[in-house]
């Protein structure tokens, strides 16, 4: 088989997979005869860097262990084949990891659909088009990675669904992934130190619906739930913006943005938050 071409190894697997069997062999045993060209071709594929072909082959491989009963093995194959495909093709990377997800969640293996529909969701989070379909992986992810007591990891799973929904404007979204993270990190040593970002993110998406009355009334049960956040600098920084965007002062607000920015620099997804923000307090018609 060394000296076998990739394409002949192809040919070869699909003559075995649409073998019916014969006086001495069973169909079974040639459908398990061209998973191994198939994946004996994917394998020439790849060291020749052909990783789309590389990915289709082990699709075929997957699809015939399924036929065979196999479907653990297909569940790893085709999650090897999203691997091949992630360099390429998206969109076929995400089919292969779907269709692994799948087979999972009927074995029962939720701890693996999980790990499954994560990588789902980063490939969709680097589409500026699809991050809505991130955004409900990483809610399914987290779903289930609470249900198999990795709570860390659904916690970053929704972090990261939480930036989305903010990405795609959803702030109540937001709002309801961030509290929800901050309630779940409030009862650990570990994780308590993080809440005051999670409550400063939430409140600054009320601001940006905006919403004022709410964000008051968010940040009086932040109080109540961590007595100490109104005097961390995430707490302070909340409560002057509230107090800006309550009296239209822009000056205000830049001031209190400028002030945290000197301490803890503000970028990527919370700077256009917070630009959101600003903007609602310059559309404010003056009642003066």
């Amino acid at each position: 088989m060394g000296s076998t071409s990739a394409e002949e190894l192809l040919r070869s697997a699909e003559k075995k997979a649409s073998a019916t069997g014969g006086w001495f062999s069973s169909p079974s045993s040639k459908h398990e005869e061209s998973i191994e060209l198939f994946k004996a071709a994917a394998n020439k594929f790849r060291v020749e860097n052909r990783l789309t072909e590389a990915g289709q082959a082990l699709v075929r491989a997957a699809e015939m262990e399924i036929k065979t009963g196999e479907q653990d093995f297909a569940a790893n194959t085709y999650y090897e084949a999203s691997k091949c495909f992630r360099m390429t093709d998206a969109n076929q990377a995400v089919m292969a990891m779907d269709r692994a997800a799948n087979l999972l969640v009927n074995r029962g293996r939720f701890r693996q659909a999980a790990d499954r529909k994560k990588n789902m969701a980063e490939l969709y989070r680097e589409d500026p088009n699809r991050l809505d379909q991130g955004l409900l992986a990483y809610e399914q992810a987290a779903t289930w990675y609470t249900q198999e007591g990795a709570s860390a990891t659904a916690s970053a799973c929704n972090r990261e669904a939480a930036t989305l929904a903010i990405q795609l404007g959803q702030y109540p979204k937001a709002i309801e992934l961030w509290e929800s993270v901050a309630a779940a990190s409030l009862g650990s040593n570990l994780t308590k130190f993080s809440v005051k970002e999670y409550y400063l993110n939430a409140g600054l998406c009320y601001l940006a619906i905006p919403d004022t009355a709410a964000a008051a009334r968010a940040m009086a049960f932040y109080a109540q739930q961590d007595p100490g956040f109104p005097t961390t600098a995430e707490g302070q920084f909340l409560h002057g913006i509230l107090q800006a965007c309550e009296h239209g002062e822009l000056d205000a607000f830049d001031q209190r943005v400028h002030e945290f920015d000197r301490m803890k620099p503000i970028t990527g997804w919370r700077a256009t938050l917070l630009q959101n923000v600003r903007k609602s307090i310059a559309e404010e018609p003056d009642l003066s």
